[in-house]
């Protein structure tokens, strides 16, 4: 009979207890105790703290606090006094998680809340309270649910020209239901451009495990670049999603270095639509199709931030490539407005630096297929690149390209890690037919044969002019085979008899026995080793240079008749001018000695001795063609497989 009673007796007391906890729980004024939070919030931040309104508490499991008139100090050195503003804070924690060192909130809503994050000039933020905490990731706390009304946020950096202003509020009629239940809005400067924002998300954020998934719908505007994005995200405190339609415009995709720090070559316009994702540390734009400049442009593109440096990884494709559209990545011409640094008058090798801040700012691995290139200045159908980038260390490894019936083969390394970019390339010239190199003349018409040649070049320089201007090493191409309309080389040595009667009987196919072109380059100029078109008609050979250095020409073209004609005067063509303007003529002296003579002979002869001085008797010896093409596979390495296409091309 005791143990009943005494159990009644201790659950009466403990009964009591609680009713009494309950009515001082109930009737405590919570309002004493904030001092001594602000006093511990003061000592742990290092920043002034105040609760200037009631603070309520009921206590369960999950307690709710009620909080008004929250203000906490700005950095010393910040141009507000107050970094933090809350008019009203109503939270939940979950009280057992936080006993066992977790800190969780079930729920958390703000009203008015204003929030002011600036940078130092020396690079310091303000949301940095500790030297100690300056470098620790922030980790967020566990929030089921999060509810914003009339928020406002501004953010400064005046070493990156940056000063945004940013409001985000409940639109009026919202309800649980509405799938966008907050609206942002902003304006500004962001890295010194004109910046405007505006976006929707859904009413209660749900930061952990949100289900359903999170409903976003942004846009903006950073100087001339355009962004929209739409979608659902599955970890919105990681903008983490799946599939977000996500549409880019602009002027030019080098911006995009300013703005978000991915290192592009300039471009024309562009409007690029696809799916934007993010996992971990990598941002994927996938599927994307648009046009750059004239050019299509679709495939895959992501960035790796969490590698040093950040690396860029892509899978392109063009179907309608002009070739001009790519003028920026060899730092020529674009044919816009923003071409920054056009060649100076005169000249036409691309000028504008290449970037040795961007050539270090990413590592990548870029895979690039034009099917079909639309160009009027070359006889290019398609290419093939594939562009490896490693520590300052660019690679074209290779870069093909289908011209003439044929393909050009470069392997090319440029060294950005010195003030002047080093580069080296090695070209190979494959099956090339010379009709289609020239398909406007009469060549066309012929059957040329195939050509092929080889070039290794090595020069220094940030720009392709500076390289070319600089550059050292060889190159050579031959032709075995083939031929060439009579009527080109009886005009070559300036052959009237028998020019006449091509031109009256028609033309002729001539066999050609060798066309070999070998040059040794030595700082930007390429001297003529040897130079020869060999027919059984006429054997031309030349000499002279090509200097890259001032881009001009300084040719000469000496034809040598192996057949009888009445009437040549027999003068070696010069070819001079510059790249933009070469100028091809006869050298007239020797025609006006042997023209003159012909003259001063008619009147002695009354006639009879004009054509003496132009009687050509046709004493053009062969060129030794095994030799000249053997010292140009010597020199440079040409292969007999360099006559041939590649396979399948």
């Amino acid at each position: 009979m005791i143990m009943p009673r005494l159990l009644k007796w201790i659950a009466g007391v403990l009964l009591t207890l609680l009713v009494l906890l309950a009515l001082f729980i109930h009737f405590f004024d919570w309002n004493v105790l904030r001092e001594p939070i602000a006093r511990r919030v003061t000592e742990s931040t290092g920043r002034t703290f105040a609760i200037n309104g009631d603070l309520k508490a009921s206590l369960s499991l999950h307690p709710r606090v009620v909080v008004n008139d929250i203000v906490l100090g700005n950095a010393a050195w910040g141009r507000e006094p107050h970094m933090a503003e809350i008019k009203h804070l109503d939270f939940r924690i979950d009280l057992l998680k936080l006993l066992a060192g977790r800190v969780e909130f079930p729920e958390i809503a703000l009203s008015e809340p204003r929030l002011v994050l600036e940078v130092n000039r020396d690079g310091t933020p303000n949301w940095v309270f500790n030297e100690k905490d300056k470098n620790k990731p922030f980790e967020f706390p566990n929030i089921g649910s999060l509810a914003i009304d009339h928020g406002s946020a501004t953010y400064r950096d005046p070493n990156a020209d940056t000063d945004l202003a940013l409001e985000i509020r409940t639109p009026a009629g919202a309800s649980g239901d509405s799938q966008f239940g907050l609206e942002l809005a902003g304006k500004g400067r962001f890295k010194g451009m004109p910046t405007t924002l505006s976006g929707q998300g859904g009413a209660l954020l749900g930061l952990r495990n949100a289900d359903p998934s999170y409903p976003i719908k942004a846009s903006g505007a950073l100087g001339a670049t355009k962004a929209n994005i739409e979608g659902r995200l599955l970890d919105p405190l990681h903008l983490k999603g799946e599939a977000l339609s996500f549409r880019l415009e602009g002027s030019d995709l080098a911006l995009l270095f300013t703005i978000i720090g991915v290192p592009i070559p300039p471009t024309p316009a562009y409007q690029l639509a696809g799916f934007l994702e993010h996992t971990g540390d990598v941002w994927t734009f996938r599927r994307f199709k648009g046009t750059v400049g004239q050019s299509d442009l679709a495939g895959d593109f992501s960035v790796d931030r969490g590698r040093q440096p950040q690396m860029i990884s892509a899978d392109l494709v063009s179907k309608q490539l002009l070739m001009q559209d790519l003028g920026g990545f060899i730092g020529a011409d674009r044919g816009t407005q923003a071409s920054r640094s056009p060649p100076p008058s005169g000249r036409v090798l691309p000028s504008e630096p290449f970037s040795l801040e961007k050539l270090k700012a990413a590592n990548a691995d870029v895979r690039f297929r034009g099917e079909n290139i639309v160009t009027t200045t070359m006889p290019l159908t398609q290419m093939n690149a594939h562009l490896l980038v490693s520590d300052g260390v660019l690679k074209l490894a290779p870069v093909d390209f289908g011209v003439a019936g044929g393909n050009l083969v470069a392997q090319i390394e440029m060294d950005g890690r010195h003030p002047r970019i080093a580069t080296h390339a090695e070209i190979v010239a494959k099956g090339l037919h010379l009709d289609k190199l020239f398909p406007a003349s009469r060549l066309a018409d012929a059957n040329t044969g195939l050509m092929g040649g080889r070039a290794k070049l090595a020069g220094t320089g940030n720009s392709i002019a500076h390289m070319l201007a600089s550059a050292n090493g060889e190159a050579a191409l031959i032709m075995d085979g083939g031929s060439v309309g009579e009527l080109t080389l009886r005009l070559a040595n300036l052959d009237i008899a028998n020019s006449l009667r091509l031109l009256v009987g028609g033309d002729k196919q001539v066999p050609i026995r060798c066309l070999v072109g070998n040059f040794n380059a030595t700082d930007g100029q390429f001297a003529v080793q040897d130079l020869v078109l060999d027919t059984p008609k006429v054997n031309v050979t030349g000499s002279g240079s090509v200097d890259f250095g001032d881009e001009s020409l300084h040719l000469r073209l000496a034809p040598q008749s192996k057949s009888f004609s009445l009437a040549s005067l027999r003068g070696p063509i010069a070819i001079g001018g510059t790249f933009k303007n070469p100028v091809v003529r006869p050298e007239m002296g020797a025609v006006i000695a042997r023209g003159s003579l012909a003259v001063a002979l008619g009147a002695v002869t009354a006639g009879l001795g004009t054509l003496i001085p132009l009687l050509d008797f046709g004493k053009g010896q062969d060129s030794n063609c095994g030799a000249l093409i053997a010292q140009a596979k010597s020199d440079v390495g040409v292969k007999r497989s360099d006559l041939v296409p590649r396979h399948g091309k």
